[in-house]
């Protein structure tokens, strides 16, 4: 009796680190905006999207997600119809009439190897961003916001930096 009550207690103790390990909780995504909108949106035909950095010392992979979330946001935009054209900064030939920009703040990057070795332990891959809307020909600021992802906070397969990213993405 004495060695069924010993790998009972043992198989709880292993059941335990295994949830532990393999659940979380769902990524997430949430804005303020700092200065409302002064105009609507829906007067632009056209928009430029631009990332870039304020870190001052920014993660190994940063210009990959930097890419990503350009990416990302311009195909939510397109799926959205926000507006006739959006241009990524790339395209210096683009004579967009409203600039998005972001301006990544904060990342703390969990890659997968961290997800993998470390599970729920590693916590939660998160990214801050700012979000400037301007007039395109005048400059002038038309509203601002402060964006923040989260990933999710456990499974093997997911919340990585990446995740977050999206996160950030979904809220512009």
């Amino acid at each position: 009796m004495k060695q069924q009550f010993g790998l009972f207690h043992i198989m709880v103790a292993l059941c335990s680190i295994t949830l532990l390990f393999a659940t979380g909780c769902a990524s997430t995504g949430n804005s303020t905006m700092s200065q409302p909108l002064s105009v609507k949106l829906s007067q632009f035909k056209s928009a430029t999207v631009e990332v870039k950095s304020a870190m001052p010392k920014a993660p190994e992979k940063l210009d990959e997600f930097m890419e990503q979330l350009e990416s990302r946001i311009i195909t939510k935009l397109r799926e959205q119809k926000a507006f006739e054209k959006i241009y990524s900064q790339a395209e210096t030939d683009s004579h967009s009439d409203l600039r998005i920009t972001v301006i990544i703040t904060k990342m703390r990057d969990i890659d997968n190897f961290d997800r993998v070795m470390w599970g729920a332990l590693a916590g939660q891959a998160k990214t801050d961003a700012t979000v400037e809307f301007r007039e395109q020909t005048t400059g002038k600021l038309i509203g601002s916001g402060e964006i923040e992802g989260k990933s999710s906070n456990g499974s093997v397969l997911a919340g990585t930096t990446s995740e977050a990213v999206d996160r950030v993405a979904d809220e512009v």
